[in-house]
């Protein structure tokens, strides 16, 4: 039996900027209190930003479209990071054999009672407090599936080739992990007027070198989180020793279309044909870093 850290018992850019995030990534950042603290108090706000707008709807679909490709039912899959259970969900549709993790004790809590209340609780084995750099709990090549969706590597800063490396050695050979993180020039295009706008040059610039939402970068943000350029991204996996099978931006044509899409998704057909093209897009070499997440599925 797994338990909560709670005690109940719970069921089985150019090249200078490069240089300069290389060189801040190295710094050691990851708070792993203040993460669990913040998503303590975030609590079921983290459900509700999946839902808030349609647009936010399309980024689900387009991360659901991976697990659907790389999914199969008869997969042991291990979810990192899971927060309340949106992707829990859909894993649990999936699958009868889900190990369900998280950081942050009130967002697990959470999971497994929205879990449970969809009629899905009989396909997770637990629901465990982990850390996605400590996953000692589970032996070597345990696993077929990982999948760390939502940004749970964008809070590890510095620990982040000590996250990849234990999502490895908890994966079979020939296993798979869908992964997003996320992005800086996409996070920067959907949200200009809120992030980049209000504030000096000077913080933009100390934020765009680093990637880094943290008071190194930026003293006055509590949400401490990195922002991923596809070719570190790319060369964190790649060194991580994983073999990259797909890569996808969250969303693109859909971005800041709100109103536009309210519209389309009266039409049915209409609708449909546009998500493909969604996905189409978000794939597209050119499109990568157009999301506010990017997503890759890698191979052991």
């Amino acid at each position: 039996m797994d338990k909560t850290s709670a005690g109940r018992p719970i069921r089985n850019g150019g090249p200078d900027l490069t240089a300069c995030w290389k060189n801040c990534t190295n710094m050691d950042l990851y708070d792993q209190q203040h993460i669990r603290d913040f998503y303590n108090r975030y609590g079921e706000q983290e459900t509700r930003r999946w839902e808030k707008s349609i647009v936010e709807k399309v980024k689900l679909h387009v991360h659901r479209h991976y697990l659907d490709r790389h999914i199969r039912s008869e997969d042991r899959v291990l979810e990192l990071g899971a927060g309340t259970g949106i992707f829990t969900r859909l894993l649990a549709e999936r699958v009868k054999a889900l190990t369900v993790t998280d950081l942050s004790p009130v967002q697990l809590d959470l999971n497994r009672r929205e879990t449970e209340e969809a009629g899905l609780g009989a396909s997770v084995d637990s629901w465990a407090v982990r850390d996605i750099c400590d996953l000692r709990a589970y032996p070597d090549a345990s696993f077929d599936r990982v999948v760390c969706y939502g940004g749970p590597l964008s809070y590890v800063f510095d620990q982040k080739q000590r996250a990849l490396s234990e999502m490895r050695r908890v994966l079979r050979p020939g296993g798979k992990a869908l992964l997003s993180v996320m992005n800086l020039w996409g996070t920067i295009r959907e949200s200009l007027e809120k992030i980049i706008l209000p504030i000096s040059p000077e913080d933009n610039e100390k934020i765009l070198a680093s990637g880094n939402l943290h008071p190194t970068a930026f003293a006055p943000s509590d949400h401490h989180c990195h922002m991923f350029r596809l070719a570190e991204f790319r060369a964190d996996l790649e060194t991580a020793g994983f073999t990259i099978l797909e890569l996808s931006a969250s969303n693109c044509l859909s971005t800041l279309r709100a109103q536009e899409l309210e519209a389309l998704q009266k039409d049915t057909e209409r609708w449909a044909y546009f998500l493909d093209l969604e996905i189409r897009a978000c794939a597209s070499p050119g499109i990568l870093e157009s999301g506010t997440h990017l997503i890759a599925v890698v191979r052991v």
